[in-house]
């Protein structure tokens, strides 16, 4: 195996808090087109399921991407409206076309 002296590059990717301010940015002010895609199904009306389909997602864990989405959400529609999400799923375009979803 090559040894290589110098310095790392690192690949740019956006921090969480990154991903929560604009994720929060989309809630407040929705883009016409292009990502992030967010879904809000509303099965009930106690229930609330929130997708975003986002090419963004790719290294994190789901449970990370869930917890972006909610942290998200809470702070753009408060306490109440959270606490009916059920489902906080976030996917990129490829995770969503598999599932059907979008």
């Amino acid at each position: 195996m090559p040894v290589r002296e110098g310095p790392l590059r690192k690949i740019g990717v956006p921090s969480e808090e990154e991903l929560r301010k604009l994720l929060e940015e989309e809630f407040r002010h929705p883009k016409e087109y292009g990502e992030p895609v967010i879904i809000i199904e509303r099965p009930s009306r106690a229930t609330t399921h929130l997708y975003v389909i986002w090419t963004r997602w790719a290294d994190l864990e789901q449970v990370v991407r869930s917890r972006i989405i909610l942290d998200a959400y809470q702070a753009t529609k408060g306490d109440e409206e959270m606490l009916q999400v059920t489902v906080s799923m976030g996917l990129t375009p490829e995770e969503a076309n598999r599932l059907g979803i979008g």
